[in-house]
Formats: structure tokens, C-alpha cells, sequence
């Protein structure tokens, strides 16, 4: 029985990683766009995020799909908001060098590993071509 413990608490934390994206809390965003922002093309406030699935009359290349987490740090921050997680979206597609993130969808707040609540949000970065 013990042994079976042991496997378990040894590939629980493992098990958990797996199951979903890197978690951000909202001090580490403001921090995240600083350094953005000394490298990108375009400012992360002028990024577009879009809950349509097309733009620049669909002249663009997919970079990548996004999902992003921001939680809160402990039971006593307030839980993330819509506009944190949107900011989030827009500091990982800068970071691809995106020109946009189309099909953005930014969930509610709920309860998520290792976080007291999260908001999840999805996207896809894209890059605008001639």
C-alpha cells in the first residue's frame, strides 16, 4: 500500500503539468508586456483581439493557437478579469510577432489546479500579408 502511495504522489504533479497551459497571475502581465514591448514590432495595447474569425479581409497567415491562463494568486486577490485575460491573449501573440488574435474566446471564472480561480481564454494569432 505504501509503495502504491509513493507512485501515486510521484506522478500526480506530473500528471497535473500535462494537463493544461502555463498559469499567469495579473502582476506577471504588466511584467510580461514590459518586456514585450522593448522587442515587438507593434505595441501589445494596439494588438487587436477579435471574436470574428477573419481580418484584413482574410489576408493573413496563422502563427499559432493560443490558450492562456490568468489566476489569482491567493483566496484573497479578486478573481481575474475578461480585460486581464484579453491582455494576456494580446501579450502572447506579440510575442510570435502576431499582427492580430481572431476566434478570441475568454471564458468565466472557475476553479483550476493550484489557483483558488482562473479565467481561461483561447485565440488564434495571426500575421497580416500582402
Amino acid at each position: 500500500m505504501e509503495r502504491m502511495m509513493k507512485r501515486i504522489l510521484f506522478a500526480l504533479p506530473v500528471f497535473l503539468a500535462a494537463c493544461g497551459d502555463q498559469v499567469t497571475y495579473p502582476a506577471g502581465i504588466e511584467r510580461d508586456v514590459q518586456a514585450i514591448e522593448q522587442v515587438s514590432q507593434t505595441p501589445v495595447e494596439q494588438l487587436p483581439v477579435l471574436v470574428s474569425d477573419t481580418v484584413n479581409g482574410g489576408k493573413f497567415q496563422v502563427l499559432a493557437e493560443l490558450s492562456t491562463t490568468v489566476a489569482k494568486a491567493t483566496a484573497f486577490h479578486p478573481n481575474p478579469t475578461a480585460d486581464q485575460a484579453r491582455r494576456k491573449l494580446q501579450v502572447e501573440a506579440a510575442e510570435l510577432g502576431a499582427d492580430a488574435v481572431i476566434n478570441a474566446q475568454i471564458g468565466t471564472v472557475q476553479v483550476c489546479p493550484f489557483s483558488w480561480a482562473c479565467r481561461v481564454s483561447t485565440g488564434t494569432a495571426v500575421k497580416f500579408v500582402n
